[in-house]
């Protein structure tokens, strides 16, 4: 851990000292990178209020919006061409540079990425997405070593969400791994209560899954990748209409559309970073990459919870505070588990028991009604026709007393026990 914090604070330190030495650089980066993050790739933007209100309509399930949804930076590159910032890694020939498990780390478009990505604002964006990544990177790793998966695919992740499982792009594709309403089944679940596309080991689970199909249909590892960008199903198009050629041929004749040509040279370009960070003198990179260096891939326990129960009620009844129980369970976009359903709750790993003997004893609510707003309705109104308090409204919708209702919005009316 003490390790972890010092790795932590020298990148820190590191990126501070960088932009104090070079701030006329800075300014000019800073225009070019606000330039580069207004077009994107669909998927691997990280959601505004817009594009979640959109997923919320497209998948007609009108859920209240979560104020912990992460406004942050989008990524980094979308067109090279118009970048004009210089690279600042300094390559180190006597390093030693990896070879990668996927061939076309020097292929053109691979290069441009790779310059753009060893720029000053490109290294300060890959260090964070490094560090965002350390809860989540080790069941990745472990995931896609327990199935024979390239492991450079673990930055995978970085591509798609920047590693937030509160991604949600324009299109309505969600969490750390992009999944979108058609393409989840059968590997995730969705409904009023839940969207396991949130959830980082589900998703991770079912990314693995994916992929793996995809190179059993492919037999190849960059067609198998870009295939998760574009659908399998207009993958196997393509290739049927262009027999016997590769990712390479398509994505430089312009037969794939521009996101999925340039889906896995990203990938190959921040892969070779990463693991040649030495090689190329980002030693920002090395060590943020380094802090899960040893650290075991986390454990955790499962409770099963009868009933619709909010994390702030879950909290207060076993001790374990509502921020490490939203973390460990982003599913729950609703704050709380599921009515009329036996939900397995994520804990920390030794509470499992303990919590599943003090939710035993609670008198909360066991069912819930879901009730469409209509004009004129108000949370006081709401509260008094099913005999319950504008607190308990609130709690459950995760909403504020002073929120205004939307004409058709669903909230979750909680039915409690005599």
């Amino acid at each position: 851990m003490k390790f972890r914090l010092f790795l932590i604070a020298f990148i820190s330190l590191f990126s501070i000292s960088f932009l104090f030495s070079q701030t006329d650089a800075t300014s000019a980066d800073n225009s070019t990178l606000q330039q580069a993050l207004r077009t994107n790739n669909d998927n691997t933007e990280i959601s505004t209020d817009d594009t979640i209100q959109q997923e919320q309509r497209t998948d007609e399930d009108d859920a209240v919006p979560e104020e912990r949804i992460d406004t942050s930076e989008d990524e980094i590159l979308q067109q090279t061409e118009d970048i004009t910032e210089e690279p600042t890694g300094t390559v180190i020939p006597e390093a030693e540079r990896k070879p990668l498990e996927i061939e076309g780390v020097d292929n053109p478009l691979t290069v441009k990425y790779r310059e753009h990505y060893l720029t000053n604002s490109g290294r300060q964006w890959l260090a964070k997405s490094l560090a965002d990544s350390e809860r989540y990177r080790p069941y990745v790793r472990q995931k896609l070593a327990e199935n024979n998966l390239p492991m450079l695919l673990q930055y995978l992740p970085i591509v798609e969400s920047n590693y937030k499982t509160t991604a949600v792009s324009s299109a309505g594709a969600v969490g750390i791994w992009q999944f979108m309403t058609n393409s989840m089944a059968p590997f995730l679940k969705k409904n009023t209560w839940y969207d396991e596309r949130r959830d980082p080991w589900k998703s991770t689970d079912a990314a693995v899954r994916k992929l793996s199909e995809n190179y059993k249909m492919f037999g190849d590892w960059a067609i198998a990748i870009a295939a998760y960008n574009c659908g399998s199903g207009a993958m196997a198009r393509l290739i049927r209409k262009y027999p016997g050629k590769d990712f390479w041929y398509l994505a430089e004749n312009g037969l794939l559309r521009s996101q999925s040509a340039q889906y896995v040279p990203k990938l190959l370009a921040i892969a070779d970073i990463i693991e040649n960070a030495e090689y190329y003198g980002a030693i920002d990179i090395g060590a943020a990459d380094k802090i899960i260096e040893d650290v075991p891939v986390e454990e955790f326990d499962y409770v099963s919870v009868a009933g619709m129960f909010s994390l702030s009620q879950i909290a207060k009844a076993t001790g374990i505070s509502k921020d490490e129980l939203y973390f460990l369970n982003p599913a729950l976009f609703r704050n709380c588990t599921p009515a009329r359903e036996v939900y397995s709750l994520r804990v920390p790993k030794g509470t499992g028991k303990n919590a599943e003997e003090a939710l035993k004893k609670q008198g909360v609510a066991t069912d819930a009604i879901t009730y469409v707003v209509k004009q004129g309705d108000s949370l006081w109104a709401i509260s008094r026709k099913y005999n319950v308090t504008v607190d308990d409204l609130c709690e459950v919708n995760n909403i504020k007393e002073n929120n205004i209702l939307s004409i058709g919005q669903t909230l979750i009316v909680p039915i409690f026990k005599k």
